[in-house]
């Protein structure tokens, strides 16, 4: 039967994987919003970069992550907001 702690570890492994699979879409919607052929689509990807943004940003503070993955993960999001300030979004 598990530990507590290696249910704890089980959790925060699985968010921090899925915060990281998360940034990996927004950075994709960030980068096709540059393609789109029209404003809208590309106006509708930048909206779904930033929740994405503002979601994992959210909850980056609630988990606790090793030092390696907490490092992937803030360098995942600080190139997303530079993405996004470019793309004309504010912080």
């Amino acid at each position: 039967m598990p530990h507590d702690w290696d249910q704890r570890h089980d959790s925060t492994r699985l968010s921090f994987e899925f915060l990281k699979s998360d940034a990996e879409l927004a950075l994709t919607f960030a980068s096709s919003a540059l393609i789109h052929s029209t404003p809208e689509a590309a106006h509708r990807s930048v909206r779904h970069a930033r929740r994405a943004y503002d979601y994992i940003s959210g909850r980056r503070t609630e988990i606790h992550l090793a030092s390696a993955d907490a490092s992937e993960l803030d360098t995942k999001l600080e190139v997303l907001k530079k993405r996004l300030e470019n793309l004309g979004e504010t912080f």
